[in-house]
């Protein structure tokens, strides 16, 4: 990416690897271009991005997934989650689905669910991403299928013995993830500073205009 390849660019969107994403950053940065991450695993190195941006003066959106119905999933399990607080006999669990290409496992929106059970629910600690004899009691077990090519699924779910609860979220094509980047890209283009793509769906929800 060379400040010639961004003369011009109204946003730049990034849908790269950890391993460039924070160059990339620094660059379009640099050239003073407003800009939408969504490539994880970078996430821990978010305090180091946040003065680079502010020094820009740019507009900076970053998401796990710009799916518009993941993020409305995302709200639907921390609601789900705080009902089952003091329900310890509903065990959550979190699936995911992707093609067979996809490198990462669990997905990022897997371990953004994850995360939102345990800070719901107030009676779990960590996150079991792979399985080493038997999951202990205060984990939530985050599992994992690459398979063919299928986009994007991924089931959240509380089993208790005689009954079990699942929300599901599927994708059908990649074009869910294209509109909620377009959002992210009017917004970026407008507004100076650092957000999360959940904050933009806050707004939306709340009657303000993305």
């Amino acid at each position: 990416m060379t400040e010639e390849a961004l003369r011009g660019v109204d946003v730049c969107v990034d849908f790269s690897t950890p391993q460039a994403v924070l160059a990339n950053i620094q660059r379009v940065a640099e050239a003073r271009r407003p800009m939408v991450v969504g490539t994880t695993g970078w996430y821990d190195r978010l305090d180091e991005v946040r003065p680079v941006i502010e020094r820009a003066e740019i507009g900076f959106v970053y998401g796990p997934n710009f799916c518009v119905g993941i993020n409305l999933l995302f709200r639907l399990v921390a609601y789900g989650a705080r009902l089952f607080r003091h329900l310890p006999d509903f065990d959550p669990y979190v699936v995911e689905w992707h093609h067979r290409r996809k490198a990462d496992h669990p997905s990022g929106t897997a371990l953004q669910l994850g995360k939102i059970l345990l800070e719901q629910l107030g009676r779990k600690t960590h996150l079991v991403t792979r399985l080493e004899g038997r999951i202990p009691q205060e984990g939530i077990n985050v599992a994992s299928i690459r398979a063919g090519s299928h986009p994007g699924r991924h089931l959240v779910g509380f089993d208790a013995p005689f009954e079990t609860l699942e929300i599901t979220h599927v994708v059908r094509h990649r074009r869910a993830f294209a509109v909620g980047a377009l959002w992210a890209a009017r917004f970026a283009k407008d507004h100076r500073g650092i957000f999360s793509f959940e904050e933009i769906i806050d707004r939306f929800l709340q009657g303000g205009d993305v």
